[in-house]
């Protein structure tokens, strides 16, 4: 496990990322996907980044977005969607990616209702409080509802999250180019 003392971080809005800032997220980012992360990066003009650095060397990064969530039964949610979540290859397992993750509700605080992603390895986010959505899963495009059972989506619960959320309901977005969840 990594000391957090050791880490630096920084909350950048993608409007003022620097052009280096976003090479060392592509970078990143294409190393622990293990492929050209650049058409994923380019859909997050709406996001805000947070990198962790250690020593000067970025080591993980999270993004969030703004996304409506429809939940059956409930008004709208504001939702922090959580995107891009990448720790270097060599450096994974050590905490790194625990601290970003960690970092995040406190950042978004209350500007939104709820935090969701849609998870590459669930038990890494559930171990931090992350939890499963157990009912169907859909988008909207074109007036038309579109299901999504082959998707998995995780919510975290936040403090303006209502206390009525069903994690059985229908849950609902809207399209949106790349991957819809």
């Amino acid at each position: 496990m990594t000391h957090m003392s050791s880490l630096s971080f920084a909350v950048v809005p993608n409007r003022d990322l620097t052009a280096q800032q976003r090479d060392h997220i592509l970078s990143l980012c294409t190393q622990a996907y293990e492929e050209d992360f650049s058409p994923y990066l380019d859909l997050l003009d709406d996001a805000t980044h947070l990198m962790v650095s250690e020593e000067g060397e970025l080591v993980s990064h999270v993004a969030w977005l703004p996304r409506e969530l429809r939940v059956e039964g409930l008004p709208p949610l504001r939702s922090a969607y959580i995107e891009a979540m990448a720790t270097l290859p060599g450096l994974q397992g050590k905490g790194y990616g625990s601290a970003a993750l960690t970092a995040v509700p406190a950042l978004i605080g209350d500007d939104y209702d709820i935090a969701a992603l849609s998870p590459s390895e669930a038990d890494f986010y559930a171990r931090r409080g992350w939890e499963l959505w157990l009912g169907p899963l859909a988008y909207q495009e074109n007036g038309s509802l579109v299901e999504t059972p082959e998707e998995e989506v995780m919510i975290y619960r936040l403090f303006h999250t209502p206390s009525a959320l069903d994690l059985s309901g229908s849950l609902e977005t809207d399209w949106r180019p790349g991957e819809v969840w």
